[in-house]
């Protein structure tokens, strides 16, 4: 069974006795909402792959193998910034990735190695220590109170003064004072 959820048009009906006009119909639906799935950010959602005409069914087929990598690629970008947010300069994207997510994967990976080397060993545990102060001052204010203070810049040359970029400034203080 796959994540679909029910086919209210076709419910209770076997999709070997549909006829083509049938699975046609229930091939767009399921399309419909594959698609409304993704564009809401849900990559868990796949189709059903049960149809009797080969060519749906192997659409259905390639589009839940394609939701599946664009998947993977992301959680794995999300793991390696979640990474860094704790102060882990040594996690990069790990997994090969290709197409779009390749360069992703090069320039985060080389993003990362600049970082180490700017900091070297000893700034890189200072980095962490860091990180891991400022996550506990992040998480000393809301995020009622972070959401709610946020305000659009006039002048894009300018920083938007907010609680996170008040902490941010305090974290490069902190930074700048580890070094001297």
């Amino acid at each position: 069974m796959n994540s679909s959820g029910p086919n209210t048009t076709h419910q209770g009906r076997d999709p070997r006795d549909l006829d083509s006009e049938d699975q046609k119909a229930r091939f767009c639906a399921d399309i419909a909402a594959f698609a409304d799935a993704a564009m809401n950010g849900d990559l868990t959602r796949r189709m059903n792959a049960d149809y009797t005409d080969p060519n749906f069914r192997r659409s259905a087929t390639m589009l839940n193998e394609l939701m599946s990598s664009i998947g993977n690629n992301l959680a794995d970008f999300n793991d390696a910034m979640a990474a860094l947010a704790q102060g882990d300069l040594h996690r990069g994207m790990r997994d090969k990735h290709r197409g779009a997510f390749g360069p992703l994967q090069k320039n985060f990976n080389l993003a990362m190695a600049t970082v180490r080397t700017v900091l070297g060993e000893q700034g890189a545990e200072r980095f962490t220590n860091k990180a891991s102060k400022f996550r506990r001052m992040l998480t000393a204010v809301g995020p009622d109170e972070v959401a709610g203070e946020i305000r659009a810049s006039d002048d894009g040359t300018r920083p938007v003064p907010s609680p996170p970029h008040d902490l941010w400034l305090k974290l490069a203080e902190a930074l700048n004072g580890s070094r001297r």
